[in-house]
């Protein structure tokens, strides 16, 4: 970063927190931790604090807190995936099938393979038995159309 910058940064004041809620985050989460609702947590934060914030408010906070540390741990750990993730994202698909248990769906593709194989089989053989052009050294080479087709 450029000298100038950095100086600019250094004179700034430190950021104030931008919600009245963050004095009290540690108590909310652990709260939160302990099952308690957010309205025992609005209550406690006005019995105790004289703090009016609404059910809403708290839950809204929690969840801010919530995805900026979440952010925070996804920059820092490059390793999100768990050891079954990593191996269904890297297995072949025998292995994928061994780990999700697939054997009825093993039985609908080979069904489903077996009928698409037999139906391409039928398609190719009358594609197969029709002449798709006819060779004549005297003409130009000329393509057959179905019955009924014709040039525009």
């Amino acid at each position: 970063m450029k000298p100038q910058f950095e100086a600019i940064l250094k004179t700034l004041p430190p950021q104030t927190p931008r919600s009245r809620l963050h004095p009290y985050s540690e108590l909310i989460r652990e709260m939160r931790k302990r099952k308690r609702s957010y309205r025992e947590i609005t209550e406690v934060l006005r019995d105790q604090f004289g703090l009016k914030a609404g059910i809403s408010t708290v839950r809204d906070f929690l969840r801010a807190q919530t995805k900026s540390k979440t952010k925070h741990r996804e920059r820092n750990n490059h390793n999100l995936h768990t050891t079954r993730n990593r191996k269904a994202l890297t297995a072949t698909n025998k292995e994928r099938e061994a780990l999700a248990g697939t054997a009825r769906t093993q039985k609908a593709f080979e069904s489903t393979e077996r009928h698409f194989q037999e139906s391409m089989q039928s398609r190719l053989s009358k594609l197969s038995n029709r002449p798709r052009f006819e060779y004549n050294s005297e003409e130009p080479l000329r393509i057959l159309r179905k019955q009924g087709e014709h040039d525009d």
